[in-house]
């Protein structure tokens, strides 16, 4: 009837760089700026400056020492104006003030930001209204890379020729962060699990999301390579995307004794980024560094830097612990940009941004043609952009296989390829025992990720005859990743595929009410109803599902078996569901399996086998759940299925 896919996959320190860190090394135009409370620098040393303001080095230097001031009242006095109207500056103009995390409402914000916030407003519309209510009078000395100069155009809006430098900023500010991070973590026993929450897009320009994005993920990435450290997800992570976080609080739901959190501000040629690691066990924050990036020479720098920390740090990473940290991938920007692009895309999970994603990722790779992430991320892309997105199984298995290997042969290292072979094996090339040793592979490469765990789950869930071993599997994946409501939907579809049906309802009434937008607990829903055979629930929940998904298709479908079911009951539901689907085929794909399920539930044997047949013929993946699936009960017995089973060669 519904599209019965059973996997949510569809859906879903102080460290010493250079000679200083502001030695003559640093000519590219990265500051460091040390938090006042921690009263160091990137180097590990005390850094002050006690000499002439006005003689004070810019480019490659350290700017004036950075002060941080913990209240409204401290911040209103440093423009010596009222609370008021700092507030209202927040609010309609973007003045960088930050929350303490878990404070309650506290506030803090550092002075050179605010200086430098002043001395661009001074350019704008708004410069007339800022010097009526009595700003400070702050000496372009002070704010020397804004003097007399207006704003520049946010990242989205300047030119191609500018990408790549944006692009080199992000990549040498991720790997800076990583590596401070993971040192800091080292001189602090007891921090064994940590999560990276979304940075905040201080621009507020929805187009440069993708930078804010990167940012995260790289960092969730490179951190997840370090042994005896939990990392968790992204998509545990995302949900506290735009939201004011409780520092103590997310990481108690997270479960891990850290959190790095931070914000990423584009201001022209110029990218600025503040970074704190808390210790959630006392809430107390343990590290922080605020970033000022020029692009010029950015490209040459984004190695030395991690490269030069973690030499500092040789008594406390190992080699492979420097060589997956100091890791890039390519030397290109403006391919580590259409890779960040790409991977924001993949992340909406929608048939229209798969299709974005493939193009920004083959821009990736045409860019560099020896970038090992892209072609993993073009595997992802293929992998998840199956029928209940878009395009036959032929049109993807075997492009996500290419794409699999060939990163594979660039980066031997990389665990996910391996998840994707593992899945193209067992769904298009009914090669079981082959996929079933891509998987232990990634595993063996990085038994922490989520998503593998999720994605084998729903492999030998669906093949049966594991189903202990499919519900172990997706409970590994929820201890790593205990906030993901994809791997909770897959819990359910587990105990879908055993036909635990109770207990599938209990886990996804839980989730619909834990996060009431995500579309699959629906899915889950349905299905559960399904096998217990309450018709009207099937409906309504599978109309919520469509509608949260954006899905017309499903929308439709729902509304036309709910009036076939007014008229006559479940097998006039089912007529009109055959009909909706065999029309869409007209049109584009529509998986000849869930066709041939309908037709098995209303009876008619010899149509559904014809549906089967087809499916054969397609290469369809949902055939790998002729074992489980309940919906084929009627006609299990016919010895057609048993022939069907023996040709497919399930196991």
């Amino acid at each position: 009837m519904f599209a019965i896919s059973y996997g949510p996959r569809r859906s879903a320190i102080a460290g010493q760089t250079g000679p200083e860190c502001g030695g003559e090394a640093s000519a590219t135009g990265l500051y460091c700026r040390s938090v006042p409370s921690l009263a160091t620098d990137i180097c590990g040393h005390l850094r002050t400056y006690t000499g002439d303001a006005k003689r004070m080095p810019t480019a490659g230097k350290f700017q004036l020492p950075n002060q941080r001031l913990d209240s409204w009242k401290e911040i209103s006095a440093f423009f010596k104006c009222d609370e008021r109207t700092v507030r209202r500056w927040e609010k309609e103009r973007g003045l960088p003030v930050h929350r303490t995390p878990g404070g309650g409402g506290k506030v803090f914000a550092y002075t050179d930001e605010l200086s430098d916030w002043l001395a661009a407003s001074r350019n704008s519309v708004a410069a007339s209204e800022l010097d009526r209510e009595g700003a400070p009078q702050v000496s372009v000395d002070e704010s020397p890379a804004v003097e007399d100069s207006p704003p520049e155009p946010s990242v989205h809006q300047r030119g191609p020729d500018n990408h790549w430098k944006t692009a080199g900023v992000v990549l040498g500010l991720i790997f800076a962060v990583a590596v401070l991070t993971l040192a800091t973590l080292y001189r602090s026993p007891g921090l064994d699990s940590i999560a990276v929450l979304p940075f905040v897009n201080g621009g507020g320009d929805a187009n440069t999301d993708y930078l804010s994005d990167g940012v995260t993920e790289s960092l969730i990435d490179n951190l997840a390579h370090v042994p005896e450290l939990k990392v968790r997800s992204r998509n545990a992570v995302f949900r506290y995307k735009g939201k004011d976080v409780d520092a103590q609080k997310a990481g108690n739901d997270l479960a891990v004794s850290a959190l790095v959190s931070g914000r990423v501000v584009p201001r022209g040629e110029t990218i600025e980024v503040s970074a704190e690691l808390t210790d959630v066990r006392d809430n107390s924050v343990i590290w922080g560094q605020h970033y000022s990036v020029k692009s010029t020479g950015i490209l040459s720098l984004q190695q030395q830097i991690a490269g030069d920390i973690a030499d500092k740090l040789r008594s406390k990473l190992s080699v492979s612990e420097k060589q997956q940290i100091t890791r890039q991938g390519t030397q290109d920007p403006l391919a580590y940009e259409f890779y960040l692009r790409g991977r924001y895309a993949w992340n909406k999970r929608t048939a229209a941004e798969l299709e974005t994603a493939i193009s920004y990722f083959n821009q990736a790779i045409a860019r560099d043609p020896g970038y090992a992430l892209a072609y993993s991320g073009l595997a992802d892309a293929y992998y998840v952009r199956l029928p209940v997105y878009s395009g036959a199984p032929s049109d993807n298995d075997p492009k996500a296989s290419a794409a699999a290997r060939r990163a594979l042969e660039l980066d031997p290292s990389l665990a996910r390829p391996h998840a994707v072979l593992g899945g193209s094996e067992v769904e298009y090339d009914w090669d079981f025992a082959r996929g079933d040793a891509e998987y232990r592979k990634a595993f063996e490469i990085d038994p922490n990720d989520p998503t593998v765990h999720e994605w084998y789950a729903e492999k030998i869930g669906m093949l049966g005859g594991r189903e202990q071993e499919a519900l172990a599997e997706v409970n590994r994946a929820h201890e790593l990743d205990p906030l993901s409501s994809v791997i909770s939907s897959q819990i359910g579809d587990v105990h879908v595929m055993a036909r635990r049906y109770d207990d599938a309802i209990v886990v996804c009434k839980k989730l619909a009410s834990e996060d009431p937008t995500f579309a699959r607990a629906h899915q889950c829903l349905a299905k559960a109803y399904w096998g217990k055979r309450m018709y009207p629930q099937v409906i309504e929940e599978w109309k919520i599902f469509g509608q949260l998904s954006g899905d017309p298709n499903e929308v439709n479908l729902a509304s036309s078996m709910e009036t076939g079911f007014r008229t006559a009951g479940w097998k006039g539901a089912l007529t009109k569901g055959i009909e909706f689907r065999e029309a869409e085929r007209k049109s584009g794909y529509s998986s000849a399996y869930l066709i041939a399920t309908m037709y098995a539930d209303l009876g008619d044997k010899d149509q559904a086998f014809q549906w089967l047949n087809t499916a054969y013929k397609e290469r369809d993946w949902l055939l790998e759940a002729l074992k489980t699936d309940f919906l084929l009960d009627p006609i299990r017995s016919d010895p057609r299925f048993a022939e069907l089973v023996q040709k497919i060669g399930l196991p």
